[in-house]
């Protein structure tokens, strides 16, 4: 009889399991469904009949847009190329002066959002006003004088969000050559090439992988850029969709600009795969940590110091100057505590809750993606990663669009409380499922890394003593990945805080934040030193972000 018992409490519990595991696969579905949906607007919109708004920009600013926005990613991929790999490759490998130093501050200019870049070298922005145009126009003619002005305004634009962004292809090849053996470099240079040829015959191919990841990364912020291509002018896909919706109020022609800003992504990650074709990369680590070696010549070391502090000088100490000096001058006509109980109090709030909402998502799926690992959930997987490859005006955009169908079907939408006026009216709720939409890429993949590295014996024990999933997961993997949910959460919360244009247009009128104040205040008003106290604020926050990154990643790289 006892034996009955016992396999019937068995059965019992075998099935508690499967209930309890079950439950994580149902969630995992669910936020894949609320990630994934409201892109497929724009599939839906490319497939119907365009209006005539859609004919007029086609035919007379599509080129326009598309042009520009070829140029920017051209620009700055190659200049942030240049200044991320051979600032990595230079504190990796030379030993010179303040090289600790630098390994750190270099790192600093990811705090600092490009449109308030932009802001910083407000100082050498030219126009049709200043004297060289005027001279120009008096010499060459007006339109020399325009295509003057405008190819200024792209050369500094390229070189502001260079600044911004190359600390992305930075980090990352940090990390690639820091994974580099050392008896590499030393066989190159045995074989009679330089620090300099060893880095493109050596170097450059081993962590290649790592540095185009970053520069991935560096090229989707140039195409998500709103703010400092509105303060320079220069027409792209987004800034065209900003016009479209807000200033024309053609709904149809800014979905159909997010559909092409989406295709110009997905090309831009097609031309790296196919450029990476069936390669395969191996960095032997037998000698890990041992790149860095005495500089021969004091000639050597003081270039290396002299690009490195030529670098931080105009990336960050410049901007981070004309901001502080700004602020100073404007400080006393600004309400400090409106300012901290308004914009500062709800950039903190709205990011804190959605730090906490993308995280718990992320654990949902990626938990669930262990318990479950068929090919449906590693689908599901990738496909939440697309909205980090989609800019946050398309993001935006969409979602308001879902949801307001969504409203329309369930009849609701002619009455005072509606779906749509309590998501993006009334509370903030559509604004933290639009930040979920665009960076939940940030949280899945260290987490998803902090979870393979759990040995799945890890797993099979917590069943044995007789846990459920749910039972495994706090006491076994959520202990364990500790230090990958704090990394996620420090880069969620500064991209969340620098977030503009998927802010701009999806936050309540009842919600301010310091992107949202300092873009207000300088670009539209032109009130540059009331909006630099705000700006500068946004910078710090970022830093302390920076600051906490650098601790984890100095876990993994030597200095």
């Amino acid at each position: 009889m006892w034996r009955y018992a016992f396999m019937i409490g068995t059965g019992q519990n075998i099935n508690r399991k499967r209930l309890s595991a079950s439950w994580w696969l149902i969630g995992a579905v669910l936020v894949s469904l609320v990630l994934i949906a409201p892109l497929s607007v724009i599939a839906k919109s490319l497939i119907s009949e365009a209006g005539e708004g859609w004919k007029l920009i086609s035919d007379l600013l599509l080129a326009d847009y598309i042009k520009g926005t070829l140029i920017m990613i051209i620009g700055v991929g190659a200049l942030t190329l240049i200044f991320g790999v051979g600032s990595a490759w230079v504190v990796t490998v030379w030993d010179f002066p303040c090289k600790r130093f630098f390994s750190l501050t270099l790192m600093l200019p990811m705090a600092i959002p490009t449109y308030v870049m932009a802001y910083g070298y407000s100082f050498v922005k030219y126009d049709v006003r200043d004297p060289l145009m005027i001279w120009v126009r008096d010499h060459w003619g007006s339109n020399i004088m325009s295509q003057s002005t405008e190819a200024f305004n792209h050369f500094l634009a390229i070189l502001v969000l260079s600044f911004a962004l190359y600390p992305y292809v930075y980090i990352a090849a940090r990390i690639g050559f820091a994974e580099i053996s050392g008896a590499y470099i030393e066989n190159s240079r045995l074989l009679g090439r330089g620090l300099m040829r060893s880095m493109f015959s050596v170097g450059l191919p081993l962590a290649r992988p790592a540095i185009v990841g970053g520069l991935l990364l560096a090229l989707l912020e140039v195409v998500n850029e709103y703010g400092a291509m509105k303060y320079y002018g220069i027409e792209t896909l987004t800034t065209g969709i900003f016009v479209s919706w807000t200033d024309l109020g053609d709904k149809d022609s800014a979905i159909r600009l997010a559909g092409v800003a989406m295709v110009v992504v997905f090309f831009i990650i097609v031309v790296e795969r196919v450029l990476r074709g069936r390669a395969k990369f191996h960095a032997h680590r037998a000698s890990y940590g041992n790149l860095s070696g005495p500089t021969k010549t004091s000639i050597g070391s003081f270039i290396a110091f002299a690009f490195c502090a030529t670098l931080l000088l105009l990336s960050f100490i410049i901007p981070l100057f004309r901001l502080a000096l700004n602020a100073f001058h404007g400080w006393r006509e600004i309400d400090i505590w409106k300012l901290v109980s308004g914009p500062l109090g709800d950039s903190l709030l709205v990011s804190g809750i959605a730090c906490v909402v993308i995280i718990a998502a992320a654990l949902i799926v990626t938990y669930a993606k262990r318990l479950f690992p068929n090919m449906l959930m590693k689908l599901l997987g990738k496909l939440c990663m697309l909205g980090y490859a989609v800019p946050g005006a398309v993001v935006a955009i969409s979602i308001l669009i879902y949801f307001s169908d969504i409203g329309k079907l369930i009849g609701s939408t002619g009455s005072d409380i509606s779906l749509t006026r309590i998501m993006f009216t009334l509370t903030p709720i559509g604004l933290i499922v639009a930040y979920a939409v665009r960076f939940m890429t940030p949280a899945l993949a260290p987490i998803e890394a902090g979870m393979g590295r759990v040995s799945k014996s890890m797993d099979e024990a917590s069943s044995l003593l007789g846990r459920s999933s749910w039972g495994g997961f706090y006491r076994v993997h959520l202990p364990l990945l500790r230090l990958p949910l704090l990394g996620a959460l420090i880069v969620l919360f500064v991209d969340v805080l620098k977030e503009l244009p998927l802010t701009l247009v999806l936050r309540p009128p009842n919600v301010e934040t310091l992107a949202t104040t300092c873009y207000g205040l300088i670009q539209k008003e032109e009130r540059i030193a009331d909006g630099s106290l705000p700006a500068l604020i946004l910078v710090i926050a970022g830093s302390l972000g920076v600051l906490a990154l650098h601790g984890l990643i100095r876990r993994r790289t030597l200095y």
